[in-house]
């Protein structure tokens, strides 16, 4: 395993945690009736960027040879930037979208139904959840 592999998905889940709780943000503006399952899907994903950005803060110490060597934890960070960006890419505006908006009409839906949501935030917090233990245990 890369040292650098580790690395970049620790900043691409970053990176894209914080695009996607953003889009989360404007949908809950702009979409009725979809409130409870964005802010629960914002939650998880600022979750899952907190715990990413404790492995950073951990990769940045002079003593993180075992984190960085850590298959599960590499698994799961590529795992984790992988559903991240399908989410971004669902949750970006299409190009019509985006000219209407221009135009002052507003068209945007709320692209998941409600066990989707379950079923997205139960992965991302299995993530989080996963890698947070793989800290612990390589701390030890």
């Amino acid at each position: 395993m890369e040292v650098l592999g580790v690395a970049a998905n620790v900043i691409a889940v970053v990176d894209i945690s914080i695009k996607v709780a953003s889009l989360c943000v404007q949908y809950a503006r702009d979409v009725k009736n979809a409130a409870a399952d964005i802010e629960r899907l914002k939650n998880e994903v600022t979750n899952l960027k907190g715990v990413t950005e404790a492995v950073q803060e951990l990769l940045n110490n002079p003593n993180s040879a075992k984190l960085e060597k850590s298959q599960r934890l590499e698994k799961n960070l590529d795992d984790s930037r992988c559903l991240l960006e399908r989410l971004e890419l669902r949750l970006t505006p299409r190009t019509s979208r985006k000219a209407m908006s221009k135009i002052g009409l507003r068209a945007l839906k709320w692209p998941f139904q409600r066990k989707e949501v379950d079923d997205l935030v139960e992965t991302l917090r299995r993530h989080a959840e996963t890698i947070d233990q793989t800290l612990q245990v390589e701390q030890t």
